[in-house]
């Protein structure tokens, strides 16, 4: 059997990633004996079949981790951060009869927010002094890959900006597996947003939804002391609106908003922080609500923008002010909006169709 290691080194929750899960249950599929790496153990294992060695990196230095990849012996390596990059970016070189790939789910740059400079200057300082040596690491291991990935044409535009580019790069968007069973029905009411509840998403928003008055809207996820101060004040001017913080299975994520008629896709990055304004089809969070037939309302931003409107899938707007309007549009047209959704995302974004093309790939490096 071929072995194949997916490394995760920026993050131990790969159920928020259905780019890192939904590809392992495609290798698998396909053969594969998958080894993940990851910086911590992996909660709720058994929730994930598709994985066959789990490999805790948490006291490992990245030697380590290039020893433990060596002995595996495995027939191909997927990188999918520069975290990953910076861990193994000599194996290509040493390696050479391996084929390594950059599955890359995060774009590379200098820039931090300005409240981690507040929070916590050390870190601040550490990442800007570190990140030229970095960069030039993670473009060591992407000049030796055999293929490089990211969401779309504006998000490769962006990477190679930031020095990252590659002859044979594929498009695949953060999308998820198309499940008809999962296709919620007509007759819902409510708008519900998943995520940070957060002042960095929300700072300028929480004011403008006082004026929001007659849609039914839940928030769900982690607030910070910021925003429980700002819900407090909200729940005597808005009953309408309610906040649930939680964290949720991917099973459990999905059955949750399963129960509401429209996702809101919200975000509020600097322009300054291009990685995160150039949101493109990087959002998990757009492609969950269309995975299941799900009209959105959306901020206007770079990628999501054109693509709602390009396909019909739901309403754009400016501001959070804006949402009644956006509703009761998405509502006295629900069935065009939803056979819209369902249509693009049969068609265009299902990950079993976008992911084919790498998929052939790797099998055509390690036959």
């Amino acid at each position: 059997m071929k072995k194949i290691v997916l490394m995760s080194l920026m993050d131990a929750r790969i159920e928020i990633s259905p780019a890192r899960y939904q590809i392992l249950d495609e290798l698998s599929i396909r053969g594969y004996e998958t080894y993940l790496f990851l910086p911590l153990r992996l909660k709720h294992k058994k929730n994930f079949p598709s994985i066959d060695y789990v490999i805790n990196t948490q006291f490992m230095s990245h030697k380590d981790v290039q020893r433990k990849i060596a002995d595996i012996h495995p027939q191909a390596v997927i990188a999918t951060t520069y975290e990953d990059a910076l861990a193994i970016y000599k194996l290509p070189i040493i390696m050479k009869n391996t084929p390594f790939f950059y599955y890359n789910l995060e774009i590379y740059t200098p820039y931090l927010n300005r409240d981690i400079k507040r929070e916590n200057f050390r870190y601040y300082m550490k990442y800007k002094i570190e990140y030229p040596v970095n960069k030039l690491r993670e473009m060591v291991y992407t000049r030796f890959v055999k293929t490089f990935t990211i969401q779309d044409s504006l998000r490769r535009r962006l990477s190679r900006k930031y020095h990252i580019w590659h002859p044979n790069t594929i498009l695949i968007p953060n999308s998820y597996v198309y499940d008809e069973s999962l296709i919620i029905p007509e007759g819902l009411s409510g708008i519900v947003y998943t995520g940070g509840i957060k002042r960095d998403f929300l700072l300028n928003q929480f004011d403008d939804l006082k004026v929001v008055k007659n849609v039914p809207i839940t928030f769900s996820g982690i607030t910070d002391r910021w925003c429980r101060q700002k819900i407090k004040e909200l729940k005597y001017t808005n009953p309408n609106i309610k906040f649930e913080e939680q964290v949720l299975s991917v099973a459990e994520y999905t059955t949750y908003i399963r129960q509401f008629a429209v996702g809101l896709v919200w975000y509020s990055p600097l322009k300054e922080d291009k990685a995160h304004y150039c949101m493109g089809l990087s959002s998990g969070k757009m492609f969950k609500h269309l995975s299941l037939g799900q009209p959105i309302i959306a901020v206007r931003c770079p990628g999501i923008t054109e693509v709602v409107n390009r396909y019909r899938l739901g309403i754009v707007i400016d501001n959070i002010s804006e949402l009644e309007g956006a509703y009761e549009t998405v509502m006295k047209n629900y069935s065009y909006y939803r056979e819209n959704v369902l249509i693009a995302y049969r068609n265009i974004f299902d990950f079993k169709k976008v992911i084919f093309p790498f998929l052939e790939c790797i099998d055509e490096f390690t036959k």
